[in-house]
C-alpha cells in the first residue's frame, strides 16, 4: 500500500477504524500518540503505507536508519497482532507480531519494542527492539495470513 491509497480505507494497524481517523492524525503530528502502543500502531501503518517520513520523525535519532535504507524494503505488510503493551513513566514497551510477504515468501516479525517519552518534544519515540524473524509455512491452498478469507494463491501469494 502507498499513501495514495484512499484515506477512508480501514487502518492497517488492525483497529476497526478508518485510517484517516486512526493512524493518519499521528502521521501528521506524532504528539497525538499518547501511549507507546498508539505510536507503535501508527508506525506499523507507516510501514504498510510506505510513509517513511512518519517513521523517521518517530524514531529515536540515536537509532534511526536513513530514509533510503527504509525505502529499500520490498516487504508488503499484511497483519498486525499486539500482544502486550506497558508504560512506566517515560519508558514503554510493546510486544507484537506482524505478518508480511516479500521475495522469500510469507514471514513473521515478532518483537518487543522499546519506546521513550521526551518531555521537551512532548512525544514518544521508538528506540529499538528485540526482534525475531521467521518464515511462515503457508501453502498456496491455505488461508492467506492477511485475514481476507481467501486462499493464499488467490490473494497475497498471487504472481
Amino acid at each position: 500500500m502507498t499513501m495514495s491509497k484512499k484515506a477512508s480505507d480501514t487502518c492497517p494497524c488492525g483497529e476497526p477504524r478508518r485510517f484517516d481517523e486512526c493512524c493518519a492524525p499521528i502521521h501528521e503530528d506524532p504528539r497525538r500518540a499518547r501511549t507507546p502502543e498508539a505510536l507503535m500502531r501508527a508506525r506499523y501503518s507507516a510501514f504498510a503505507r510506505d510513509a517513511y517520513d512518519a517513521l523517521i520523525v518517530t524514531w529515536d535519532p540515536a537509532t534511526c536508519p536513513t530514509r533510503d535504507s527504509l525505502a529499500t524494503s520490498t516487504a508488503r505488510w499484511l497483519k498486525l497482532f499486539v500482544h502486550d503493551s506497558t508504560q512506566q513513566g517515560e519508558k514503554g514497551t510493546v510486544t507484537f507480531s506482524a505478518d508480511f510477504i516479500d521475495a522469500d515468501g510469507f514471514q513473521r516479525l515478532s518483537e518487543t519494542s522499546r519506546f521513550r517519552f521526551v518531555s521537551h518534544a512532548d512525544q514518544w519515540f521508538y528506540v529499538d527492539g528485540d526482534a525475531q524473524w521467521r518464515r511462515l509455512d503457508i501453502g498456496r491452498n491455505a488461508a492467506c495470513p492477511c485475514g481476507s478469507g481467501l486462499k493464499a494463491k488467490r490473494c497475497c501469494a498471487q504472481g
